[in-house]
């Protein structure tokens, strides 16, 4: 576990940093639309105790069978504020359904995760091929640091009778709910947005969530010492930034009627009469 405690605290170190310089390149890197949010489905894949031919490499490619079975849903939220041309943070929200079954001990078992993360992207296309801020197709990369929390159910597959449980802690009030399971997670993956209009635009990633447990699957082995998940994602993204509703509203004439009425009732009445100072002159005259 040492040696993913190491990356964890380098991940950390690296959010840390994009965080304190989130005013660097803001105004700058895209106009005003600096800010998305993006809800996204995805199939999640589990891997750990639980996963059949998990030595296989054909097993992880959408052109062999295995690689559908098994395969869950679920649904994201993620809000990203573009910090520079390269750069970017996001918290991540996601909560998918897990499923795992091995048939040489008869077992299959069933999750319900919610991983709650902070993400750091990296902009592969404008590292690579130059900045564009107006370029409609990004690659990009990400990597995180988060929690889950999760309950697992696992099950005799001939008999359908219940024969472990995993997340179901002890309340921590006389009465209350069972505390589910908290683990650390470090997610990564890569994604691809395509951008229809300044306002909207589509995106598709691939994402490994290794979980810092080896009870995800309620099962402990002496081989491995962490599960976790793959996830294929396909979503929405919306562009906005909070300043230009700001700036509308401070501009607009409904948002201050008052000043607005003023200004045009000075402007346009003949009868008015308007008096400036400037130091020690003073200037009087009535309008024609």
């Amino acid at each position: 576990m040492k040696q993913y405690k190491y990356i964890y605290n380098f991940t950390l170190v690296i959010l840390l940093v994009l965080i304190s310089n989130t005013k660097l390149y803001a105004q700058w890197f895209l106009g005003n639309f600096n800010w998305s949010a993006s809800l996204g489905y995805n199939s999640s894949l589990f891997h750990g105790d639980f996963t059949e031919r998990a030595n296989s490499i054909v097993y992880y490619t959408p052109f062999s069978k295995y690689f559908y079975e098994d395969r869950k849903s679920g649904i994201g939220f993620n809000l990203e504020k573009s910090i520079g041309p390269y750069f970017g943070v996001r918290g991540n929200l996601l909560y998918t359904k897990l499923k795992g079954s091995k048939g040489s001990i008869n077992q299959y078992f069933d999750a319900k995760l919610f991983e709650y993360s902070l993400v750091a992207t990296m902009n592969f296309t404008n590292i690579f091929w130059g900045i564009d801020r107006y370029r409609p197709v990004v690659f990009y990369g990400f990597v995180g640091l988060g929690m889950t929390e999760s309950r697992t159910w696992k099950y005799d597959a001939t008999s359908e009778k219940l024969i472990g449980t995993n997340g179901f802690g002890k309340p921590k009030v006389a009465g209350g709910k069972y505390v589910p399971m908290s683990e650390t997670v470090m997610p990564i993956g890569l994604g691809l947005k395509v951008v229809i209009n300044p306002n909207f635009g589509f995106y598709g990633e691939i994402a490994l969530h290794p979980i810092n447990t080896d009870k995800l699957d309620a099962t402990v082995s002496n081989i491995a010492f962490w599960d976790g998940f793959g996830a294929i994602t396909l979503g929405m993204d919306y562009y906005f930034s909070p300043s230009r509703f700001s700036s509308f509203k401070r501009h607009s004439p409904s948002y201050n009627i008052r000043s607005y009425t003023s200004i045009n009732t000075r402007k346009y009445s003949r009868k008015s009469k308007q008096i400036f100072k400037g130091g020690k002159r003073r200037f009087k005259y009535r309008r024609k």
